[in-house]
Order: structure tokens, then C-alpha cells, then sequence
């Protein structure tokens, strides 16, 4: 009899345990974005996505200076998030990029989220006025916000009208999916699915279809690839110049000689920033074919 109730103590503690691994999976899982935001909850999005950001034969962000200038307006507190580097630079990339903001304008302040210990991250999130999320791989860059619960907090400051500027993984975040980076997947990720600020993907380091022509075409085929997989994301390649401005439902191209190339379902159309830019116009059209 001792053995039996040994082996039913037993038993029971090991269910005990496993449901609370359960228990804890399910928190996790409930950390996961699993929708997307609508066009009503998007109204309030103020953004400005970098292709890259250092354009060829410009210093950083020079070509960006006056667009960033114009997403943060009066904003001044702006939370760095340099997660797409690897740990051992983030430290280097967070010093670098406080000298940037000190060019770009007086009155910036920046704070790294890295240098923030873990336990006032969330709250150094919902606090800031503005981020600015650099580049990098975007596969580590999800990977990290995922773990530390940040994503859903940046998603719904950004929707309550924070300024986000983003530069190459930055910017894949900004779309509702993740399938058009050019990363390595270098980590694991819980979904592709990211903040959703726009109906649409970012696909950065477009190549430019006269200047780059064989990498263009390379680049076409595998967006081509990726529309008709998945059939209802629209794909918007900008080449580095250029930048997608953001402001509630409307899409814009910024940047001198800028372009931007957009896939849905097998159709294209072209948009250059020197035309008038408008990426909502272009896109309208390609859904209603």
C-alpha cells in the first residue's frame, strides 16, 4: 500500500506541473499578436519607414533628416530600439545613433531600450513619446520584442498616434507581416505576423530597376513568389533612397529619386517620389482589378 500511494503522490505531481507548463505556454501564446489592426484603429499612425539608413554616397540619415524631423514634429523623448543587432553592438549602435539625433536637431533626447534593465522595459514603452527602431535582422528583431511582451505595447502606442520611425528591419516590422525580408532567419520566431501599422508588407533595399537591373529582376521573382503564396498581403519594395511615409490610411513615398514597386496577386504598378508619390492611390488600384 505505501508503494501504491507513492505512486499516486507521484502521478499527481507530475500532472500538477504539467498543467502549469500549460498554464504558462497559454500566457505566452496570449503575448502573440494574432490580429491585425483594422482601417478605423490605424487613423491615428504617424510614420516614417526607412528603406535604409545610410543612402550611397550620403552620410546617415542624411537623406531621412527632414522627413524625421517632420514624423516626431514636437516630440522629443525617443526610445531607441537597436534589437536587430546582435548583442555584442548594441552598446556601440546606441552611442552612435545619440550622435545622429544630436545632428539631426536640438532638443532630442534618446534612450536605448537594451540599457533599460528588464523590468522597466514595458513601462519605458508605454512612457516615451516616440521610437525610433533601427536596422539590422528582422528575424531577432521580432524575436526579442515577442519575448519581452514589447510588440503589442509598441502597436498600441503607435495606434494612439506615438511617431515611429524605422530604418530596414525597422521598417519590415511596420507592415503586417515579416515575409519580405531579406534577412537570414537567424533565430526562431513565434509568427511573422508584426505591428500591422499598414495593409500592406515592406520589402527594403529594392533594387532600382535601371541602375540595378539583373539584382531587380532577381528581387521581382521572389516577391512574385511571395504574392502569389499568399494572396491577399500587398508587397511594397522601395528602393534606398526612398522612404514610406505613413499618416493614418494614407501611404506616401518620400526621398528624392525614390521608387516604389508594388505587388498584388501577380499585378505591379510603380510609384516614384518624383511623380506625386501617392502608394494608396497605386495600391486602390491594384486591389480593385
Amino acid at each position: 500500500m505505501p508503494y501504491f500511494r507513492s505512486a499516486i503522490c507521484l502521478s499527481f505531481q507530475v500532472l500538477l506541473i504539467s498543467a502549469l507548463c500549460l498554464a504558462l505556454l497559454g500566457c505566452m501564446e496570449n503575448s502573440v499578436i494574432d490580429t491585425l489592426p483594422s482601417d478605423n484603429q490605424r487613423e491615428n499612425v504617424n510614420a516614417l519607414l526607412l528603406s535604409a539608413t545610410t543612402n550611397p554616397g550620403q552620410k546617415s540619415l542624411e537623406h531621412a533628416k527632414a522627413d524625421i524631423t517632420k514624423t516626431f514634429g514636437s516630440v522629443n523623448r525617443i526610445l531607441l530600439i537597436n534589437y536587430a543587432s546582435l548583442p555584442n553592438r548594441r552598446d556601440a549602435y546606441a552611442k552612435r545613433m545619440k550622435r545622429e539625433f544630436a545632428q539631426i536637431g536640438p532638443g532630442y533626447t534618446v534612450k536605448s531600450l537594451h540599457a533599460i534593465p528588464a523590468d522597466q522595459r514595458l513601462a519605458a514603452v508605454r512612457d516615451t513619446e516616440g521610437f525610433y527602431v533601427s536596422g539590422g535582422n528582422t528575424f531577432l528583431l521580432l524575436r526579442e520584442l515577442y519575448g519581452g511582451d514589447l510588440l503589442v505595447a509598441i502597436r498600441e502606442r503607435v495606434l494612439q498616434g506615438a511617431p515611429y520611425v524605422g530604418s530596414s528591419a525597422g521598417s519590415n516590422i511596420a507592415g503586417q507581416f515579416i515575409g519580405t525580408t531579406n534577412d537570414f532567419p537567424i533565430t526562431d520566431i513565434p509568427t511573422r505576423r508584426a505591428l500591422g501599422l499598414m495593409a500592406a508588407n515592406f520589402n527594403p533595399h529594392h533594387p532600382d530597376q535601371i541602375a540595378e537591373e539583373v539584382e531587380f529582376g532577381f528581387r521581382q521573382y521572389k516577391i512574385g513568389e511571395y504574392v502569389a503564396h499568399n494572396q491577399d498581403e500587398v508587397v511594397i519594395g522601395v528602393t534606398n533612397p526612398g522612404m514610406l511615409r505613413i499618416q493614418g490610411n494614407m501611404l506616401s513615398l518620400r526621398g528624392e529619386g525614390g521608387t516604389a514597386y508594388i505587388s498584388y496577386r501577380g499585378e505591379k504598378q510603380t510609384v516614384s517620389s518624383l511623380a506625386d508619390g501617392d502608394i494608396s492611390r497605386a495600391v486602390e488600384s491594384l486591389r480593385s482589378r
